[in-house]
């Protein structure tokens, strides 16, 4: 009877181990699915950017990369984004990448770009990198 209890501790500590291992790889895979998410939300927040000129777009700043510059920037405007809801939802982004990058979960790299402008082209918002 002990010899059964044994076996059964022994293979429930067994499972318990391997289940732990892959505890790494679930949380990695749902860091990478929540940075995904977020960024599909930030874009629709954004949605087609209408402008009818410069004033009406702006730049936000995604994430931060390994040397705490910025990793991305996405262009928007204004007049169609609640700016308050936006930059809630860059928040959480980009809460989610740091804790990312902290399990390995996307590419830390360490570059330096400069801060982009809008610019309105064809009635839409966009990053241009030319001053």
């Amino acid at each position: 009877m002990k010899a059964k209890i044994l076996a059964r501790a022994g293979f429930i500590f067994w499972v318990a181990l391997i289940d732990g291992a892959g505890a790494d790889d679930k949380a990695v895979a749902g860091a990478s699915v929540q940075i995904t998410r977020l960024r599909d939300e930030i874009t629709a927040l954004v949605g087609p950017a209408s402008c009818s000129n410069l004033v009406n777009c702006r730049i936000a700043t995604l994430g931060v990369n390994a040397c705490g510059g910025a990793a991305g920037f996405i262009a928007y405007s204004w007049r169609s984004t609640d700016q308050g809801v936006l930059e809630t939802k860059i928040a959480e982004y980009n809460f989610a990448l740091e804790d990312a990058h902290k399990l390995g979960a996307v590419a830390n790299a360490c570059t330096t770009e400069q801060v982009p402008v809008a610019a309105c082209i064809n009635g839409r918002c966009v990053v241009s990198s030319g001053r």
